[in-house]
């Protein structure tokens, strides 16, 4: 099936309303090199880090992917993020990402590189007789599969358990699910009462869109605090510029669309 950009697009803000911008890709990428660029942030002189999902769709070569464009623009990535995006890199991830950016020496002065974070989770859209939020069909399969598949399978759970106060995360003793305790233990204990908010939404679709905007207020919050300790650890060794592009990647049927939600720069 062929998806028609304006039938998405428009569905897309219908149901998203304000939270951001509809983009496609290219409209995406139009929009972000040219705020780098009028701060001075270009290829040659920065290097991109994703707090993204690991899910191969958002970069498998068969489709037009949002994070294939910001490579291809930005020469290669630094990753820090775990399952839903969460930034389990941290301070240290961060810090690691901040001594590979290109740098440049002029009159025997080394200048500093910049670092572009790019953060997004990512949320599938089933296009048929009706369009359904958390479901795609990836390329090479029949079946339909959750995409975020992470965070459908924390909010099945937490339907299941019928409220934050009763869902049960799993011990990992021995350190071999770290992502899923950290997300998880994060989202019950900081964020209750906005997943009781969830958990009142009658529509599915709403409900689906609902857990994947706190999924990125989530991830967003946890990356401001991660960049607000970088900064005091290393304020006298990296002397470069940090862009924040934040949104959610919308995984279609053939190419991605983005949701724009903010771009901004945390050390001006």
């Amino acid at each position: 099936m062929v998806l028609q950009t304006i039938n998405y697009k428009e569905q897309l803000k219908q149901d998203f309303g304000s939270w951001g911008k509809v983009y496609t890709i290219n409209e995406t990428m139009a929009e972000i090199t040219k705020s780098l660029a009028e701060n001075g942030l270009f290829r040659q002189n920065s290097r991109i880090v994703f707090s993204v999902c690991p899910d191969d769709v958002n970069r498998l070569l068969e489709i037009e992917t949002m994070e294939g464009a910001l490579t291809q623009a930005y020469n290669g990535e630094f990753h820090l993020g775990g399952l839903g995006a969460y930034p389990m890199g941290g301070v240290s991830g961060l810090t690691a990402a901040s001594h590979h950016p290109p740098d440049s020496v002029a009159n025997g002065s080394r200048k500093d590189g910049n670092l572009i974070l790019f953060i997004s989770p990512h949320i599938g859209l089933l296009v048929g007789d009706d369009f359904i939020y958390g479901k795609i069909i990836r390329p090479g399969q029949e079946k339909v599969t959750s995409s975020c598949g992470a965070m459908m399978g924390f909010l099945g759970a937490l339907k299941g358990a019928g409220s934050p106060e009763s869902f049960s995360i799993a011990p990992d003793p021995n350190y071999i699910d770290p992502t899923r305790v950290v997300l998880h233990s994060d989202l019950i204990n900081n964020y209750s009462d906005q997943l009781k908010q969830i958990l009142a939404v009658v529509d599915e679709n709403q409900q689906v869109i609902d857990m994947f905007k706190l999924n990125y207020d989530v991830v967003m919050n946890k990356t401001r605090d991660i960049i607000k300790e970088f900064l005091i650890r290393e304020k006298q060794h990296f002397k470069g510029k940090i862009a924040i592009v934040g949104g959610i990647t919308v995984n279609l049927p053939s190419k991605d669309g983005f949701i724009l939600k903010e771009i901004f720069y945390p050390t001006e």
